[in-house]
């Protein structure tokens, strides 16, 4: 079982940022490759994660990104994380919901 997203989604909500800035909500195959893009760059570049696998980041920073802004219901995401529900809005005025995790592999 790999171990919960308490310590290491800091790193994750600190380049949410940048990584609202690679995504286009209205393009969803650019969704995913620039999900995926910028997951490797930041699994690269940040030794914290490296205990991750790829696709782990690949799928949390898109759970994030609707968590932080807001996106769906503040119940669909986990009891854990709901205090992060809408305190990070994005800058692009978009409610566009990041689906960019689907079929990625």
């Amino acid at each position: 079982m790999s171990k919960p997203w308490l310590e290491d989604q800091q790193y994750l909500i600190k380049a949410i940022g940048d990584y609202r800035k690679v995504v286009h909500y209205e393009e969803l195959k650019a969704d995913r490759n620039a999900t995926k893009a910028f997951a490797e760059g930041l699994y690269h570049s940040t030794s914290e994660l490296q205990h991750r696998s790829l696709q782990a980041i690949i799928e949390r920073l898109p759970y994030l990104d609707n968590l932080l802004d807001g996106i769906f219901e503040k119940h669909s995401y986990a009891l854990k994380d709901q205090q992060l529900y809408g305190t990070k809005v994005r800058e692009v005025n978009s409610t566009v919901p990041n689906e960019s995790v689907k079929l990625i592999v």
